[in-house]
């Protein structure tokens, strides 16, 4: 027999049962906040007031305090129930006040909680419910920082529930959910043990009789267990329960098969209280040499991290959108879902398990830890809570409960040697108890905490602590090298072969706007995506020690320190914020599914420029079949599947193209334009020209549909940049810079640029042109020093002085451009010039201090 064991809660029927009632109560509150406290607005619950003001350029959000009121009748009847506020989340601190009377109080944003408000109504009035919450930096709560938005508000469902004086218990760390332990589960037998917590609210001593119904995945009964309690006026007891299933049906990601329980409490005769939660039987283990094994068959764990943030929307979900944002990660044919960087939505856990989703769940203890007592007794806090509501879910096979907790010491020069000996101290302090306490709570589940890429967290020997690591691994992206990927995990094993590894954490960004055929680290293309997520899942495979592996993230998410390729938006999803897919996404899906898989990728990459005829483009198509045939003009071509790819080179004629994709019974297709680079100049009467200057990717702008092609050298009779580099802030960076470009909402376009340049030629013939040129200060430093002014301008400044002329065709047309003070750092400029050639057209720039450069040149003719 296999000795392991879940645990199980019994979570809240939303449906009333006998006395006891739930209604939401999330409609027409009045809001309003500290910031503008005379501004009112009514309000629906989930709702979060940063949903607008994260993404906003050159703001911080606001983080403080927000209050919700609104009147509730109490009817007489009341006065012989009690009464109840439920939370799902609320961030961060929330008090509750009811006829102005303080009820409590909760500080952490990412579990449930719930008031007992029975005391404080006045039975036949209307009552006044107040709730202010806070969601200002604190350093005695996590996340002290992170890399996502803290939204504030009230952002899950709101609960009023009402219960007979003898009931199950509510007002708890485990938000009225009452434990079931299978200490030993096998394909013969699972072993039940549940344990119940009655409450006596009345004012006299009260017999019970609680009666426990268990139901089969068909919702069979299979057994009813009953005990009689006697209660005296305010007791709580705890009532426990033992049975044995013979041949369980097993929960697994292939057949997540649920058993239902019903808990009930009676007193002298009367029924009282009914609440009831679906549960499962399964087993598994972490091998450090072979691997994750799910009820005794070895499982390699693939899938990715979520966070619960949506465009337009913050943190504040409909259950609706948290079900098909899992429904998607199935259909992608992962197994396995970390919900990063904190407990998320109790649907969430609920779709898990009716999915067949494997979960590692995680407190938000993250990047830094406040060397206080409060600061570790909110940490623990919110661990007790995480596993005491959450614990019913057969999903749930890890409990989190650090990420990276050494990031911001290791890249925080003002911390002295002392300082830094002390962060890691008390964050090893913390790591300790927190293990401790989980393994109090639930021995049999797998403790968890994910590192980043620094030997600190074995000298410290914090990574000694919890039963498995988790690597957050950027190789490729934050660090240079793919291969690097499987050495690190080789040397980690070699050094700690008892310590079983998961890859937490891994991915690029990628930006649909940028697509290439010649992927480069962080140039934000699709294709670099698809080629980092390609070699890892290779690597990982080959690997049969790694448990498995989660890639950040499954849709882009808010971050409002962020830059990058769009400002606010860490944009390492599979998908993008508003839940579109990239192509990685269907890459995913050829590589995890059985059930055949076709997808010709190039949705948003369907204009290419190819120099001529004679050179080839190149066509992705993902599939899970042993080959695929392209048709193209009705030739057809066959290339062999080589994990989960098949490319096809091929040259094609300029004009549109419908490319066709079979394998076996399924076919995908998509329509291509070609357009021939050695044609552009001549099309200048249909088509304007316009040039993505200094990098190799072409930008697509989504409002104007224009499309911005790659660089090129000149040669005679074409176009193209004449001299200069492609200007990088890091030689492993092909973004040129991350910064934020004021004044834009096409930031790639201006990141990327040619410094040095001498000029840009375009062999036009005669007539009358319109020519763009893009601009942006790319350094913060850049002086505003007129160049006419040296002799007055510190050496310091005059360093930092960038100052070009331009002239078109011998004529200058601008003097002494200095773009940080004519139009400000980091931030789009453009200057247009209407220009009458005989024959050509040259844009020339020659540096009086610093050096010259170009984002991007639009030609048009007139």
């Amino acid at each position: 027999m296999k000795k392991s064991l879940f645990f199980l809660f019994i979570c809240l029927s939303l449906t009333a049962h006998s006395q006891r009632n739930i209604q939401s109560l999330n409609s027409a509150w009045k809001f309003a906040t500290e910031k503008e406290p005379g501004k009112t607005e009514i309000v629906n619950i989930p709702h979060t007031w940063n949903a607008e003001d994260a993404f906003r350029d050159g703001k911080e959000y606001f983080r403080g305090k927000g209050t919700y009121e609104k009147t509730i009748f109490a009817p007489e009847a009341r006065k012989d129930q009690q009464v109840f506020l439920k939370f799902e989340g609320s961030n961060q601190v929330t008090t509750v006040f009811v006829n102005d009377q303080q009820i409590g109080e909760h500080r952490g944003g990412y579990t449930g909680f719930v008031f007992d408000i029975s005391e404080a109504l006045v039975p036949g009035k209307e009552n006044k419910i107040r709730i202010e919450v806070d969601n200002s930096h604190n350093l005695d709560i996590p996340p002290l920082d992170a890399d996502f938005n803290f939204y504030g508000g009230i952002y899950r469902d709101l609960w009023l529930v009402t219960t007979p004086k003898v009931h199950f218990e509510m007002a708890n760390e485990d938000a009225g959910n009452i434990l079931i332990k299978t200490p030993e589960v096998s394909e013969e037998s699972g072993n039940l043990e549940v344990e119940a917590r009655v409450v006596n609210s009345s004012a006299g001593k009260k017999k019970t009789e609680v009666k426990i119904d268990i139901f089969d995945p068909a919702d069979k009964l299979i057994k009813t267990l009953r005990k009689e309690i006697s209660l005296k006026a305010g007791e709580t007891k705890k009532v426990n329960f033992s049975h044995t299933v013979n041949n369980p049906e097993l929960w697994s990601p292939s057949s997540p098969a649920l058993y239902r329980l019903e808990a009930s409490v009676s007193a002298e005769g009367s029924e009282n209280d009914i609440i009831d939660s679906r549960f499962g039987f399964r087993w598994f283990e972490a091998d450090p040499e072979k691997g994750f094994f799910l009820n005794g068959k070895p499982m390699k764990l693939i899938g990715a991290n979520r966070h619960q943030d949506f465009e337009g929307l913050g943190n504040a979900l409909p259950d609706k959108l948290h079900r098909r944002d899992y429904e998607m990660i199935k259909e992608m044919g992962a197994n396995f879902i970390r919900t990063a960087h904190y407990p998320q939505d109790p649907e969430v856990y609920k779709i898990c398990d009716e999915l067949g989703l494997l979960v590692w769940s995680e407190i938000p203890v993250i990047n830094d830890v406040t060397d206080s007592e409060a600061y570790h007794e909110v940490s623990k806090k919110m661990q007790r809570e995480q596993i005491l509501q959450f614990f019913n879910h057969p999903s749930v096979i890890m409990w989190g409960y650090m990420n990276e907790i050494f990031i911001r010491l290791v890249f925080n020069n003002k911390l002295t040697e002392e300082e830094k000996r002390e962060k890691i101290r008390t964050s090893v302090e913390l790591a300790k108890k927190l293990e401790k306490q989980t393994k109090e709570l639930d021995p049999y589940r797998l403790s968890v905490m994910a590192l980043h890429e620094n030997e600190i967290y074995n000298t410290s020997k914090i990574a000694d602590i919890p039963d498995v690591i988790g690597w957050n691994l950027y190789m490729g992206w934050y660090g240079p090298g793919l291969e690097n990927f499987g050495k690190f995990l080789d040397e980690q094993h070699e050094r700690y072969p008892d310590r079983p590894l998961f890859i937490s954490e891994y991915g690029p960004g990628a930006d649909i706007r940028n697509q290439t055929s010649d992927p480069k680290p962080w140039d934000y293309s699709e294709a670099y995506q698809l080629k980092l997520h390609r070699s890892y899942i290779r690597q990982v495979l080959e690997r049969d020690f790694v448990l498995g592996m989660a890639a950040w993230n499954f849709a882009d998410f808010g971050s409002s320190f962020r830059q990058d390729a769009m400002p606010y938006i860490n944009q390492k999803g599979l998908l993008n914020m508003d839940r579109t897919k990239k192509d990685i996404y269907h890459y995913y899906r050829a590589r995890l599914l059985e059930e055949p898989v076709l997808y010709l990728a190039g949705k948003n990459f369907t204009e290419r420029f190819p120099q001529d005829s004679t050179e080839e483009l190149q066509f992705t198509v993902f599939s899970n079949a042993a080959e695929v045939i392209l048709n193209a003009n009705g030739k057809k071509y066959t290339s062999e599947v080589e994990e989960g790819i098949a490319l096809f080179e091929i040259s094609l004629p300029e004009g549109t193209h419908k490319l066709t994709a079979t394998a076996g019974d399924l076919s995908h297709s998509r329509e291509f334009r070609i357009r021939y680079r050695r044609n552009l100049l001549s099309e200048l009467d249909k088509n304007d020209l316009l040039i993505n200057v200094g990098t190799h990717v072409q930008y697509h702008d989504p409002v104007t549909k224009e499309v911005w092609i790659a660089d090129q050298e000149y040669r005679e009779g074409g176009f193209g940049y004449v001299g200069g580099k492609i200007y990088q802030k890091s030689k492993d960076k092909f973004q040129g810079t991350a910064s934020d470009i004021q004044g834009t909402e096409n930031d790639p376009l201006f990141q990327t640029m040619r410094e040095g340049i001498d000029s840009y030629k375009f062999d036009v013939q005669k007539g009358t042109y319109k020519v763009t040129l893009l601009f942006a200060e790319p350094e913060y430093s850049a002086s505003e020093e007129n160049i006419y002014n040296l002799s007055e301008v510190s050496e310091e400044k005059a360093a930092t002085l960038r100052s070009f002329d331009i002239s078109i065709n011998g004529e200058k047309v601008k003097k002494d451009l200095n773009l940080a003070r004519d139009f400000g750092r980091i931030r789009a400029a453009e200057i247009s010039f209407i220009i009458r050639t005989e024959k050509g057209i040259e844009v020339s720039f020659s540096s009086n201090l610093g050096k010259s450069l170009l984002s991007a040149i639009k030609l048009e003719k007139l």
